[in-house]
Formats: structure tokens, C-alpha cells, sequence
């Protein structure tokens, strides 16, 4: 959804974390990134920690979890002890359905509530196959007070060492993953201001060995992460990419919130649709949401409408069992937490794949990755904060 963001105010924040996309098991990487998260939402301080297993997990992989966690939880710095001695309280639940591992994560000090929930995907050994739809699973890669418009990861992957750009209105931010916690490296500010916009938005694309694009209304930045991260700033109206690839690129209209319809690509081809918010670029068509609320399908040059009723915010991403599926966000407003469904195209008409994923809070920027296997999600938290979601496709799991 393209809208302004209400500061709510909620007692209990509550903050979502999907199946991570690990093929095989990885309690360590689990206990890692749940300790992670605990550590984002509440500052590490003297505190106790209890672990209940309501899952099928035996008496000694429990125990196994509890030790990785505990061993996590104090490398970041928490010092763990006796209740009557703690500021905070930890209480991990090990839980679980039929195709995940459910861990939540609840964190008392004084006033404050926060929960956290990890989903570990099962591993495929033993369960029946199943005709399952699509299965979407996210993975927050980072959470931030500023206002974040986008993010892209440089090398393409999620691993140690693997490095994050973040985008805001004011400044290019770099991360680097170090033991399964994305951790700031530098800052750099944009140097410039980009025109008023309805509602901000903009784009960053890497490029080759270390460098990216960056697209703001009214500004073009480019610059260089692969020693130190540098930025430079100018003012354009540039057309911006709509994918990762910078395949397909389309004119934004400064001042407004919305792309203008004048497309354009690198090898000189361009044309013209109806003003719009988003685009999906699939194999042989591009679906795009317009501004009158509905969307529509260009294929060979032909505009069909869009019967459904989807969100502002759409994006098309690849999976190995079916190609071009269309994410799309739900109908609704600012003060609605958003959700996002798996659509595919049969006959000219879009039937859902997968079950709808919620998200605690507006969706605020969808974009497929620049190999078209994932996309990137950003969410805008009642509390205020910013979370960038990396989105993938699994069949049947």
C-alpha cells in the first residue's frame, strides 16, 4: 500500500518472523536469529530465561535449543540469572504445526511486553507429499527507526558476511551479516533532498563489484560499497528501475506517489500505459496496479482489466515448480495491518495460489529481486518502525 503512516500506539508489539529458508534443519541458526530479534526489541540487560516445549521435540534436543539460546543470548551481551536479580524476563515456547517449528519469544521489563515469533521450517524428511499451494516464506532481514524506502543485498544471498543496503530519504545505510545479526557498518548521507512526494518512496539497485543506484523523486545517486560505502547525488528524472535486473524502468512523477506511465528499458525500447503505483514483470506480460484502485495485464500491447481487488503494491517473482506468480498486497488503508497472497495467471484470469501472509502493519514498498526468485517487502510497524522482509515462493512445503 502507497499511504501516510499513522503513528499508532499499541501496549504489545508484536513482531513476526517467518519460516527462515533452510532446506535442511538448523536449530543453532534458529536459536541464533531468535536471539537476534529478542535483542533488537529490548536493549540486552540482566535477565531470566524459561524454556516450554509444547512441540514433539524429545527431552534432549530441548535441552540442546535451550543451551544454544541461552550461549546466544549472552554473546549479546545479556546477563542471564535469577528472576529476583533480573530487570527482564524471558519466556521461550517451543511449539510447532505440521510444516513448521514455532518459537515464541516473550519479553517482560518493567511496563513493556514485546513478543517475538520464529517459524523454522521442518525438514521434508518423513512427511507424506502433498499438492500443497505455493507456500510464501519471509525472513526479516532488518528492523530500523528510520523510514526506511527500500533495500537491496548486494551479492544477491543471506549468508555470513553477506552484505544489506538500506535506503532512507536522508541517507544510504550499509550492513554486513555477522553471526546470523545484520550489524551497521556506515552511514552516508544522500547530501541532498529529494522533492516533496505524497508519500516517499524510492529505489536501489546493485550494480557490478560493490556499486548501486539509487532513485529518489527529483534525485539519482550512484555510488560504491565494496571497500568503504561512498554516495553521490544529483539532480534527475531519471527513469527508475522496476526490477532488481533494471530490465524495465519507468519515469516517477515528482511530487507525486505514483509512476507516470512512460516506460522505458536499456535497449531503447519505451512505450506508455495508464499512471500507476506498481508493476509485476512476468515472463510475457506486465501487470500493473493503476491509480483508480484496479489493475490491469499489458501483453503484446494489449490492456485487459484485473477483475481482483488487490492492494497498491504488487510484485512477480519466479518459483522452481511454477513460474511467474504475482505477490500482491491486500485492499485496504493505512490503519489496517497488511497481507500479501501468491497469484497465478490461467486463462487471462489470476487465481490465488498460496495463503494469505499477514504483516503487523501497511506494506509501503514490494520489489522483485534482481533474479526474480524472491522479493523484498517493506512494512511500516505500529510502533513506528520500519521492517524489510525478504519474500520466497516454495512449492507444496
Amino acid at each position: 500500500m502507497l499511504k501516510l503512516i499513522a503513528g499508532w500506539v499499541l501496549a504489545l508489539n508484536i513482531g513476526l518472523f517467518a519460516p527462515l529458508p533452510a532446506a535442511s534443519q538448523d536449530f543453532v541458526f534458529g536459536a541464533n536469529q531468535l536471539s537476534a530479534q529478542i535483542s533488537q526489541v529490548v536493549a540486552p540487560t540482566s535477565a531470566s530465561v524459561t524454556v516450554a516445549n509444547r512441540s514433539p521435540l524429545d527431552d534432549a534436543t530441548v535441552a540442546s535449543i535451550q543451551a544454544g539460546l541461552v550461549q546466544a543470548l549472552q554473546s549479546r551481551g545479556w546477563r542471564l540469572g535469577k528472576p529476583e536479580a533480573s530487570e527482564a524476563a524471558i519466556a521461550i515456547t517451543l511449539g510447532a504445526n505440521f510444516r513448521n517449528y514455532v518459537w515464541t519469544a516473550e519479553i517482560a521489563k518493567g511496563a513493556s511486553h514485546e513478543i517475538r515469533i520464529l517459524e523454522l521450517a521442518k525438514s521434508s524428511a518423513g512427511r507424506p507429499p502433498a499438492n500443497d499451494p505455493i507456500a510464501i516464506s519471509r525472513y526479516l532481514l532488518i528492523s530500523s527507526d528510520l523510514p526506511l524506502l527500500d533495500v537491496t543485498l548486494p551479492e544477491g544471498k543471506i549468508g555470513e558476511g553477506a552484505h544489506l543496503l538500506a535506503l532512507s530519504s536522508r541517507a544510504v545505510q550499509l550492513f554486513q551479516l555477522q553471526s546470523a545479526q545484520w550489524r551497521l557498518l556506515q552511514t552516508q548521507s544522500l547530501g541532498q533532498t529529494p522533492l516533496a512526494s505524497r508519500d516517499p518512496r524510492g529505489r536501489i539497485a546493485p550494480g557490478q563489484i560493490g556499486s548501486f543506484d539509487a532513485y529518489l523523486p527529483g534525485l539519482h545517486c550512484t555510488g560504491n560499497s565494496s571497500s568503504t560505502l561512498t554516495i553521490g547525488c544529483r539532480a534527475s528524472d531519471d527513469p527508475w528501475p522496476l526490477t532488481g535486473d533494471r530490465q524495465s524502468l519507468a519515469f516517477y512523477a515528482p511530487n507525486r506517489n505514483y509512476f507516470n506511465g512512460v516506460l522505458s528499458s536499456p535497449n531503447g525500447q519505451s512505450g506508455t500505459v495508464n499512471a500507476f503505483f506498481s508493476a509485476a514483470v512476468l515472463s510475457d506480460r506486465v501487470i500493473f496496479t493503476n491509480l483508480d484502485g484496479h489493475a490491469s495485464m499489458v501483453q503484446g500491447g494489449r490492456s485487459t482489466p484485473i477483475a481482483d481487488r488487490w492492494g497498491s503494491d504488487i510484485a512477480g517473482i519466479q518459483s522452481s515448480c511454477r513460474a511467474d506468480l504475482v505477490l500482491a498486497t491486500g485492499a485496504g488503508d493505512f490503519q489496517q495491518f497488511d497481507s500479501l497472497s501468491a497469484y497465478q495467471v490461467l486463462n487471462s484470469q489470476f487465481r490465488p495460489v498460496s495463503d494469505s501472509m499477514q504483516f503487523p502493519g501497511p506494506v509501503v514498498s514490494l520489489k522483485t529481486s534482481a533474479d526474480h526468485q524472491q522479493a523484498i517487502a517493506i512494512v511500516a510497524t505500529p510502533s513506528g518502525r520500519y521492517e524489510a522482509y525478504l519474500l520466497t515462493a516454495h512449492c507444496g512445503t
